[in-house]
């Protein structure tokens, strides 16, 4: 069970103005305990850095991977009360971990970070008293343009914003462990990273660290070279290009078919590859792809995302799951409150 919760909650049954705060005992069922911040779709711009234009080029037959140390995040959010009806506070519980596979194949914990807190506009209440009871809190910052005045409290969007902290304090995380990777690896160890790697300069910069994008929110060609990519078959890269825009970290990326998607959805099986920018790069995209299409198997199934998802990082998963509390422990806490 929390510690936090049940701090907190003891808080609310002995202050005297604990009637401020309203309780959810039975969150909506929109209020996903795992739920991360989902970015809008939108259009990009890269620029290809491999050939004359966008090309679908085979990798060859796989033969094994060199792969060793798997990192991953998660992250499990709950709205716990409302202060004076308006303001809604939320858990916020975020983990990182790099797990390492031994020669024997098995999975060991390499490297850990978690955190709990209670995420709230500090703007919009009076914080103190949470404070004086040691609770961990995180300010939710209004942002730049937005009105931050008590007679334009929206809930929902406090809440959004809240949620959105939580995902950037869980890619913080990641962030943290891939940098302390980075210092402490050896020459014959190889990161892979479930998602983009352009939110750390020194891992952006490393050969032997490999982001892998599963999602595809943000599209980077115009209507022919996206044809070429969505038509990509097994085993399959499409030419290696450099993302462009504001404030973006360099790297080189492509897109991989891991697995068939006839009669599926055009994205089914399809991930996007970021590493460093550089001659070395565009030497392995080949090889690096083959030690993808290697970590096919085991399938990680049950999950719904086997189809882009290699089973160490369903491994990941499950290992954070195991320490996060449940919705059961959540509620727990808060009960009698």
């Amino acid at each position: 069970m929390s510690v936090l919760l049940r701090k907190f909650a003891s808080y609310l049954k002995s202050n005297p103005d604990g009637s401020s705060f309203q309780v959810v005992l039975q969150p909506d069922s929109d209020d996903d305990s795992s739920r991360g911040s989902v970015e809008p779709p939108v259009v990009s711009q890269a620029e290809i850095v491999e050939g004359s234009g966008m090309q679908a080029h085979p990798v060859g037959q796989t033969s094994g991977t060199r792969f060793t140390h798997f990192l991953d995040g998660a992250q499990t959010t709950r709205r716990v009360c409302y202060y004076q009806h308006s303001v809604p506070i939320v858990y916020g519980f975020i983990g990182a971990v790099i797990r390492k596979r031994g020669i024997d194949r098995c999975m060991s914990t390499y490297d850990k970070e978690f955190q709990e807190k209670l995420y709230q506009p500090s703007c919009h209440l009076d914080t103190s008293g949470l404070k004086t009871a040691g609770l961990e809190l995180r300010d939710v910052k209004i942002r730049s343009g937005e009105k931050s005045d008590s007679n334009d409290i929206h809930p929902l969007r406090l809440l959004e914003l809240a949620r959105q902290t939580i995902s950037n304090d869980r890619a913080e995380l990641e962030r943290e462990l891939a940098e302390r990777w980075v210092e402490s690896s050896s020459p014959e160890d190889w990161l892979f990273w479930d998602g983009s790697i352009t939110g750390s300069v020194e891992a952006s910069k490393h050969p032997r660290v490999v982001g892998v994008i599963k999602s595809h929110q943000t599209q980077y060609f115009g209507v022919e070279e996206q044809r070429k990519i969505l038509s990509l078959k097994v085993g399959e890269r499409s030419s290696i290009f450099q993302p462009r825009g504001k404030d973006w970290t360099p790297v080189y990326s492509w897109y991989l078919r891991l697995h068939s998607n006839e009669g599926r959805d055009l994205y089914f099986g399809l991930i996007r590859i970021e590493a460093m920018a550089g001659p070395e790069t565009l030497k392995m995209a080949d090889e690096i792809s083959r030690w993808l299409l290697a970590e096919r198997s085991p399938l990680a199934l049950p999950d719904g995302r086997w189809d882009k998802m290699i089973y160490p990082i369903r491994d990941c998963e499950q290992y954070l799951r195991s320490i996060m509390p449940t919705k059961v422990a959540i509620e727990a806490a808060l009960a009698g409150v």
